[in-house]
């Protein structure tokens, strides 16, 4: 009985995109703290967690169950749909109260909305934007610019910092991260995505030169992160923490192709964009605690 308790809710925060919302959060959090910059404030959090739960409420609301099938959260969804409403319209709420707080920084935050508008625009069943989906071949870079922006940009921008370059190089690490773990999403709906007339990187790539681009940027990852600790102070632990997440990326690659297991997508590879973050935040916190214990 607990076990099925605790499953329920265990699906209810990664479907619902609580997780995903908290992640973005942990994200945008880590990347001025690493730099000695502190937190982004308060305000900020709150409108980046709500603003994300409301696009994946709606993007999720406007899926269709009976076409885009996964293997279990779709048949979450079918029951669920009002709740994703019902977070959208919360959330939406959050949102507004939030960005008025941010007004100073709104021509920061409109690429951020402009993006996200992009990418969830093909959902909706209406023309011109249902006819959308043809023709939106960046599908992927799309998804991991919009990502990489609220998480690893903007943050310093809402904290008003001159920008440094090796941000420039965080920016692009964090965009070599997200965007394999875009390409395996794609390469698990690749079926539906030609099925449907949707242009992506994976539908007009063969599966050997699919492979070759995301090593490719596997490669990038790893080269921007030992940069960023030769030109910052981050010390070897801090260096090693951001590998870690397209360590274990790259290794899920033949895994992730042969299995549409919902768990796997929403749970582990979108927590490897956070894990960073969580592994940091752990590190900081065991610190303090063997301070204090001297």
């Amino acid at each position: 009985m607990q076990a099925s308790y605790n499953r329920k809710f265990f699906d209810f925060i990664i479907f619902s995109n609580i997780f995903i919302a908290l992640c973005a959060v942990a994200m945008a959090g880590y990347s001025t703290h690493l730099f000695s910059l502190g937190f982004p404030p308060a305000h900020f959090a709150g409108f980046l967690f709500f603003s994300t739960l409301a696009s994946y409420s709606i993007h999720w609301y406007l899926t269709d169950e009976t076409t885009e099938i996964t293997a279990s959260r779709t048949p979450w969804l079918s029951k669920n749909k009002w709740l994703h409403a019902t977070f959208f319209v919360i959330s939406s709420f959050g949102c507004a109260f939030f960005l008025l707080k941010e007004l100073g920084y709104i021509k920061w935050i409109l690429p951020a909305i402009f993006l996200t508008l992009l990418y969830t625009a093909p959902k909706f069943p209406f023309q011109p934007f249902s006819t959308l989906k043809k023709f939106i071949l960046g599908k992927t870079i799309l998804l991991a610019l919009m990502w990489t922006y609220v998480t690893s940009a903007l943050p310093f921008f809402i904290m008003e910092r001159s920008w440094n370059p090796v941000y420039n190089l965080f920016f692009i690490n964090r965009f070599t991260l997200i965007f394999p773990i875009c390409i395996l999403f794609d390469l698990r709906d690749k079926d539906y995505d030609k099925l449907t007339g949707v242009k992506s990187l994976v539908t007009l790539l063969p599966p050997p030169k699919i492979k070759i681009v995301f090593n490719l940027f596997v490669a990038l990852n790893v080269i921007t992160a030992f940069f960023i600790g030769y030109f910052s102070d981050l010390d070897l632990v801090d260096n090693f923490i951001l590998l870690i997440p397209i360590i274990l990326t790259f290794s899920l690659y033949n895994k992730a192709i042969k299995t549409k297991n919902d768990y796997l997508f929403y749970f582990i590879l979108d927590g490897l964009m956070a894990l960073s973050p969580i592994l940091y935040f752990v590190k900081l916190t065991l610190a303090v605690q063997y301070l204090r214990g001297i």
